[in-house]
Order: structure tokens, then C-alpha cells, then sequence
């Protein structure tokens, strides 16, 4: 029992300590070579074509926030001999920073960010289950990359739901490594939906 008010005390506290200032939730994005359409981003997302799951958070004090956001995909390939599937990860991951023009408690929400990160592919198969050789996660793709975008979110009592849009004028491999340059495309659509205390 004691135990049980201690932690309803801890996180009653946190909770009022990030109060309307924290949020978390899902994103799934719409990755595109060249800027889309309104209707190009509606086929993306109802074909389920370019489109990558992924998780977000972010903490916002006042209207400059910081955060991070994590999208990733797995792809299976088939390979011809021995018989079995090749699993691949990809993952586009960026440090963000976001300006709320009405602050983030706000019941509409417009924002700007800028944001750097990373994106990679690796082979995670495993090899040794299937009797092919030992497991290498090496990736085969790595890069930096710069990106900047905006998008609207509306906050509905602790949940927030919109949209944001990136341009990502920069992609390049990282240095001092031997990894080409991860292929990633310039423009990302997200839907995203959440918590925001």
C-alpha cells in the first residue's frame, strides 16, 4: 500500500511538473523525391506506398521546444539460394527543434522545426538460424542529414493530434566512414497522434 502512494505521488508530481509542456505518441510519414501534391500525399497514404511507422517526443516549456523522432521499416527480400528471406531495417532518426507560434497549450497549434539526424539501413537477418553464417549488423547505408518543415497539431485535453511537413536539404555520408550515403528522399508528410500533458 505504501509503495502503490508513493508512486501515485511521483508521477501525480511529474505530471504537474510537465504540465502541457510534454507529449509523445505515433507517426507514420510519407516519404517523397519530389515535392508532392496534396493528392499525391492522399494516394501515399491510401495505397501505403513510401510510408514509414514511427514514434515521437517532445519537450516544450514555452513555445521553443525540443524533441526527437524515430521512424523505421522492415523489409523482407527474398534470396534465391539457400532458401530464405533477407530482413532489412531502415530508419530515419532526427534531434528537432519546434517553435509554437501560440505556445504548445494551445488548442491549435502551428509550428516550425529544423531538425538533424541520421538515417540507415542494415541487414538484420539471422543467419544462424536459418544455417547460413554468423550475424553482421553492419549498415550498409549511413548518413546526416538537415531538415526543416512546419506542420499544424490540434490539442484536444491530453491528446494531440495534425500533421508536419520536412524538406531535407541536406543528406551526405558520414565522415570518417566508408558507408555510402543512405537513400533518402528529399520531402516527408506525417500524420502523428498522441499524449500531451
Amino acid at each position: 500500500m505504501r509503495r502503490w502512494l508513493i508512486s501515485i505521488l511521483l508521477v501525480t508530481g511529474a505530471a504537474a511538473a510537465f504540465a502541457g509542456s510534454f507529449r509523445f505518441g505515433a507517426q507514420y510519414g510519407a516519404e517523397f523525391l519530389e515535392r508532392p501534391s496534396v493528392s499525391g500525399v492522399i494516394q501515399a497514404f491510401d495505397q501505403r506506398t513510401n510510408l514509414l511507422p514511427g514514434l515521437y517526443w517532445e519537450y516544450a516549456p514555452g513555445n521553443l521546444g525540443f524533441g526527437m523522432t524515430s521512424l523505421f521499416g522492415f523489409n523482407k527480400v527474398d534470396v534465391a539460394a539457400p532458401v530464405y528471406k533477407q530482413l532489412w531495417l531502415d530508419y530515419i532518426t532526427s534531434l528537432d527543434l519546434r517553435f509554437h507560434f501560440l505556445g504548445p497549450r494551445a488548442f491549435l497549434d502551428p509550428f516550425v522545426e529544423a531538425g538533424f539526424g541520421t538515417a540507415g539501413r542494415s541487414d538484420v537477418t539471422n543467419y544462424e538460424a536459418v544455417g547460413a553464417g554468423s550475424n553482421d549488423f553492419t549498415p550498409t547505408n549511413l548518413s546526416l542529414f538537415g531538415q526543416v518543415g512546419g506542420g499544424l497539431a490540434v490539442k484536444l485535453a491530453i491528446f494531440q493530434l495534425g500533421a508536419r511537413f520536412d524538406w531535407r536539404f541536406w543528406n551526405g555520408a558520414v565522415p570518417g566512414t566508408s558507408f555510402d550515403p543512405y537513400p533518402l528522399k528529399n520531402f516527408s508528410v506525417a500524420l502523428f497522434g498522441g499524449l500531451a500533458f
